[in-house]
C-alpha cells in the first residue's frame, strides 16, 4: 500500500522498532483530554507492567497519523497496530457497521452495551475479521445531541434548513436530508473552525465532546436530542494479533476488556458533568420533546432502511434488529 506523502514524518516515527519488546503503536483522532486517550494510557501502563517487558505501547493522539479512515487503512496494511473510530466513520471499511447508523436504536447505554458485548457484537467482530481487523472492544461516545448558533432545536420542524456538520457517510447524509437539514461533510478536526467562521450552524456529538473540543465557545444552544448512540470501535491488525502467542493474546484481551470498561466509566462521568459546564458557559439548554424525537427517528430510519439492508444484507439486518427488539 502506498502511503500519502503527508504521513511520511508520522510513519517514520510509527514504524520505529524497539529491541526486546513487541511494540504496539496506537493512533487515534481524539485529544489527550478525552476518555479514549486516558483509557489507552491505562492500557499502555497495564500491559507494559503485566507483560514483564513483552510489550511496549506507543500512543499517537489527536490525529497525528491521519483521519479515522486513514488510520484504519494503516492498521489494515500493518503500518500501525491499533486505532479507534466511531462506527459511522468505518462502515465504508466494514459494511455491517452500517446497522449502527440507525437513529433512536437504543433506549439507554445499558441496552446498547448489552447488545454490543453479546451476539450482535460478535457478528460485527466476525465481519471485521474478514477485513483484516481484530475487534478489541466497543468503547463509548454515548448518545449524541446538538449544539448550534441558530436557535433551539425544540421541534421536528426546527431542523429545516439547519446547516450541520455530518460525517462523510452517505447514509447519515441521506437521513439528515430527509428531515430538511443541510448536512455538510467535514473531518472531525475541521468542526471548530467551521463553526467559528459560520460555515455551518451547528454540529451533533456526545455531550462530553462539546467541552473537550470547546464547541461551546462558538455556539449558543444545546439541544438534548439523544438521536443516536455511537460506539467507538477499537481495532487491531488481525495478522499482528494472530502472530502473538496464546498467552500474549489472552493478556492483551484481558487488559483491553478492562480498558473498555474504564473508558465507558470515564465517558459517563464526563457526560454527567458536561451539562452544568455548558450552562455555566452561557449556552441555553433545551430538550427535544418525545413526540418530535419519535417522529424524527421514524422519518430518518424510513429514509435509510433500504440503503442499510442493501449494504449489510437482509439476513444480517434482520438478525441484528431481532436482537435489538429483545
Amino acid at each position: 500500500m502506498k502511503v500519502a506523502p503527508i504521513f511520511a514524518t508520522c510513519l517514520s516515527v510509527a514504524v520505529a522498532t524497539t529491541a526486546g519488546a513487541e511494540t504496539i503503536r496506537i493512533g487515534h483522532a481524539t485529544p489527550e483530554s478525552s476518555p479514549i486517550h486516558k483509557a489507552l494510557v491505562f492500557f499502555e501502563e497495564e500491559l507494559e507492567s503485566r507483560s514483564d517487558g513483552d510489550f511496549e505501547v506507543e500512543i499517537f493522539p489527536g490525529g497525528q497519523l491521519g483521519s479515522v479512515r486513514e488510520m484504519t487503512d494503516l492498521v489494515q496494511s500493518g503500518n500501525i497496530t491499533m486505532t479507534t473510530g466511531a462506527s459511522v466513520h468505518l462502515s465504508s471499511a466494514v459494511d455491517e457497521l452500517a446497522v449502527l447508523d440507525q437513529f433512536l436504536l437504543f433506549e439507554d447505554e445499558e441496552q446498547a452495551r448489552s447488545l454490543l458485548d453479546g451476539e450482535a457484537g460478535d457478528a460485527i467482530g466476525e465481519a471485521m475479521e474478514a477485513r483484516g481487523l481484530k475487534n478489541m472492544g466497543f468503547m463509548e461516545l454515548g448518545f449524541r445531541s446538538f449544539t448550534n448558533s441558530r436557535g433551539p432545536l425544540d421541534s421536528y420542524e426546527a431542523f429545516e434548513g439547519l446547516r450541520m456538520r455530518s460525517a462523510d457517510n452517505p447514509i447519515a447524509i441521506k437521513a439528515w436530508r430527509s428531515v430538511g437539514a443541510v448536512p455538510v461533510p467535514l473531518a472531525w478536526g475541521e468542526i471548530y473552525s467551521s463553526l467559528q467562521q459560520g460555515l455551518i450552524d451547528g454540529q451533533e456529538s456526545a455531550l462530553s465532546s462539546m467541552i473537550i473540543e470547546r464547541f461551546f465557545e462558538v455556539q449558543d444552544y444545546v439541544s438534548l436530542t439523544g438521536h443516536i448512540y455511537w460506539p467507538e470501535l477499537w481495532m487491531a491488525d488481525l495478522e499482528w494479533f494472530e502472530s502473538l502467542s496464546d498467552e500474549q493474546q489472552a493478556l492483551v484481551e484481558e487488559v483491553a476488556a478492562e480498558t473498555v470498561a474504564l473508558q465507558r466509566e470515564l465517558t459517563a462521568e464526563a457526560n454527567a458533568a458536561t451539562l452544568e459546564e455548558l450552562r455555566e458557559a452561557g449556552l441555553k439548554v433545551n430538550e427535544l420533546p418525545a413526540e418530535d424525537k419519535a417522529r424524527l427517528g421514524e422519518t430518518m430510519n424510513s429514509a435509510i432502511e433500504a440503503d442499510i439492508r442493501a449494504k449489510v444484507g437482509d439476513a444480517f439486518y434482520d438478525t441484528f434488529m431481532n436482537a435489538v427488539s429483545k
